[in-house]
């Protein structure tokens, strides 16, 4: 039984999935909602996609907006799009008005184009004039997750005029989460950040520009997301300021964002590194089956495709397979080594990229061939005199002479010494590669190498399996 905390209740998500269910039948929707009320928002999100379809087409007809809104970027498009349908975009477009831009413009870039048009017609121009503004921006780009509704200030007022019109906008609550004043010279660039702490006890009667210090850094609107989350780490900073091309203010990138970010690019990583090209976004919960066979099938097909590959080389080697039959009971094994040193190799990279802790650069490539092939070798101490023993034993119980045994044990330990350099520096050296070309090197996918490492090993085992049986008469 799943017995995570739901909200103020302290029950499972299932009590809460089934005790909503059956209210739901009896139509004791002031009860449903008051539930609703008390549940935090993972929890409410838990449990609008655990619900049945049918469930969840009636809770969305009943939820109040407001409330709906809180989560809806949290919810998977199939979610959403079901709320849109049930309640329409009018309604949609009233709650929109007291909503902080950027969480307004991430709930108006979900809608189809038509939609988006007519929501944004029916908002105050003021606030529909914001929204485009940010709509320009990439979704994958800092542009796309900042937040504009923060204290900004010209350096030349004084803290006290600064802090009456900031007292007086936070009580309106109008503005979004922040830890710093931000102050801009007359070209509105930036020129320096107060904390709060610091901003609301300072002498009243000092100029901005005095007490304003200098961030430690900032990112450009146009920039990767990504990019704002390594900066973040790299600095320790809970937001970041980011800035046009001109180098002038136009907003902010907030821990909150910040979080979203990692955890939405780990998932990605981890789906592509899986063999999933195309991400699946929202909950795997509320994902149809046909969906996810539809998003899982191309690298399937196209891996199964290239293990005929594998296939075609073995049948080409059928007539050493019939000398010497045996050969074939250590295929499987060298196959899954190479496989497994392979996986490893590339998340070793993948970390080290993502850390940036190599480059995809010519002398950092120098400096990863030196490294992976001395560390392959210290492996190959330990691992090559166990493959040994193994092919001896294993032809042993086969049937074969002791002479023979040891010919054949010492064509496992050469091809598995071999297969393990071509696949860890494969294993690593290809996210380096994808990454110099400009790709996503997560698509180096575990799958991918394994098939990859699979091919040289079958090629190289097959091939001095012959050289070898052939120079030694077996």
């Amino acid at each position: 039984m799943n017995n995570r905390s739901g909200g103020s209740f302290g029950v499972s998500i299932d009590y809460l999935v089934d005790e909503i269910s059956r209210l739901l039948d009896e139509n004791a929707h002031e009860r449903v909602i008051s539930i609703l009320r008390s549940l935090d928002s993972g929890t409410l999100i838990d449990l609008i996609l655990r619900l049945d379809s049918d469930y969840r087409a009636e809770l969305l007809v009943i939820i109040p907006i407001d409330m709906f809104l809180t989560i809806a970027n949290k919810l998977p498009d199939e979610v959403f799009f079901q709320f849109v349908t049930i309640r329409g975009v009018d309604e949609l477009a009233k709650a929109i008005v007291n909503l902080p831009f950027d969480e307004a413009t991430d709930i108006v870039g979900r809608l189809p184009y038509r939609q988006r048009i007519h929501v944004l017609r029916l908002l105050p121009r003021d606030v529909a004039s914001e929204i485009e503004r940010l709509l320009r921006y990439s979704p994958e780009s800092v542009g796309g997750i900042m937040t504009t509704q923060i204290p900004i200030f010209p350096m030349d007022m004084t803290v006290g005029e600064a802090r009456k019109i900031y007292v007086d906008k936070d009580t309106k609550k109008l503005y979004d989460k922040h830890y710093y004043v931000y102050v801009v010279d007359n070209d509105g660039k930036l020129y320096g950040w107060i904390d709060v702490r610091s901003f609301l006890t300072k002498p009243a009667n000092l100029r901005l520009r005095e007490c304003a210090q200098k961030p430690p850094a900032v990112v450009r609107a146009t920039a990767d997301r990504e990019t704002a989350a390594r900066i973040a780490i790299q600095y320790d900073l809970m937001e970041i300021p980011v800035v046009d091309n001109g180098d002038k203010l136009v907003g902010i990138v907030t821990l909150d964002d910040i979080l979203d970010v990692v955890v939405n690019e780990f998932s990605e990583d981890l789906l592509k590194y899986g063999g999933i090209l195309e991400v699946i976004r929202g909950s795997y919960i509320a994902s149809s089956p046909l969906r996810l066979a539809i998003k899982r099938f191309p690298m399937i097909a196209y891996l199964y495709l290239m293990n005929t590959i594998t296939g075609s080389i073995t049948a080409a080697f059928t007539s050493v397979i019939e000398r010497v039959a045996i050969l074939a009971a250590f295929l499987p094994m060298l196959a899954d080594n190479s496989g497994n040193i392979g996986s490893q190799a590339s998340s070793l990279s993948l970390r080290a990229l993502v850390l940036g802790e190599i480059k995809p650069s010519i002398r950092d490539l120098a400096k990863v061939l030196t490294k992976e092939f001395t560390v392959t070798s210290l492996m190959l101490l330990f691992l090559a005199p166990i493959s040994f023993g193994i092919g001896f034993f294993v032809s042993m119980i086969g049937g074969l002479e002791s002479f023979k045994a040891l010919s054949i044990a010492s064509i496992v330990t050469l091809s598995l010494a071999v297969s393990c350099y071509i696949s860890d520096l494969i294993g690593f050296l290809l996210p380096l590669l994808l990454a110099k070309m400009k790709i996503d090197p997560a698509t180096a996918s575990a799958p991918l190498i394994t098939t990859i490492g699979d091919i040289a090993t079958v090629s190289t085992y097959f091939v001095l399996a012959t050289l070898l049986t052939q120079s030694l008469g077996l």
